[in-house]
This record gives C-alpha cells, sequence and structure tokens, in this order.
C-alpha cells in the first residue's frame, strides 16, 4: 500500500464531527435589544446562541446546557463572607509564618467558615458539594 493509497480512503465522519456547527450567523442588534436577548437567554438557563436556537429552531441543539439562574445578591454575600474568612486566614498564615503561635481554635473555626462560604457559593451556582 502506498502513502497516497490512505489519501484516497473515504473518511467517515464521526459522531462529534457530524454534530459541529460550522456556519455561523451575524446578527446586529442595538443594546437594548442585546439586554432583552442576554436577560431572556438568562432566564432559560441558556447561552445567547443556544437560545437564539431554541427560538428559531425550537430546540436549543444536542449540546446545549442549562445552566441554574444564579442569585446576584446571595452570591454576593456568599463572596463577601469568602473574602473575610480569606482575611482570616492570611493573618493566621502571617502570625504562623512569624514565629507566633496561632490558636487551633481560631484555625478551626475559620477553617469551617470557609467551607460554609464555599459551599453556599456552589449552591448558588448548582454545583455539587464537593466536601
Amino acid at each position: 500500500m502506498m502513502a497516497d493509497d490512505n489519501l484516497a480512503r473515504e473518511h467517515k465522519p464521526r459522531s462529534s464531527e457530524k454534530r459541529k456547527r460550522h456556519y455561523a450567523i451575524g446578527v446586529r442588534c442595538n443594546a437594548a435589544e442585546f439586554v432583552v436577548i442576554d436577560e431572556k437567554a438568562q432566564n432559560a438557563g441558556l447561552s445567547r446562541g443556544s437560545y437564539i436556537r431554541a427560538v428559531v429552531l425550537g430546540t436549543p441543539g444536542p449540546r446545549a446546557k442549562r445552566s441554574a439562574p444564579i442569585n446576584a445578591e446571595a452570591l454576593a454575600r456568599a463572596t463577601a463572607a469568602l473574602n473575610k474568612v480569606g482575611s482570616n486566614l492570611n493573618q493566621i498564615a502571617h502570625a504562623l509564618n512569624s514565629g507566633q503561635a496561632a490558636g487551633s481554635r481560631e484555625t478551626i473555626e475559620t477553617l469551617a467558615e470557609v467551607r460554609a462560604a464555599a459551599a453556599a457559593i456552589r449552591e448558588i451556582t448548582g454545583r455539587k458539594n464537593h466536601l
């Protein structure tokens, strides 16, 4: 078999190649239209492209993943709590690095706060709890 024989063989498309989208449609919109489309896509839990595909074709497509709507206020509170706890962790690390003894009670409490804040963020964003 020569090297040219390999080029002559028909290429059987893989299933992932069958699903690929090769065409893009550019749509221009003003700021107000963009905000409406973006909000509707977020409320549907879809990307903008999947949302537009769902509206036009009736389906968001085979690979569209719905994401849970995120409560921005709750996420901001949980992030602030995590930042506060991070500050506490930094103070503990600074004390340990300078040779001072850091209380194990404070360390355990801070670690519990980190875990609680991280769990709240995972819940808000729809991620599974890994702790």
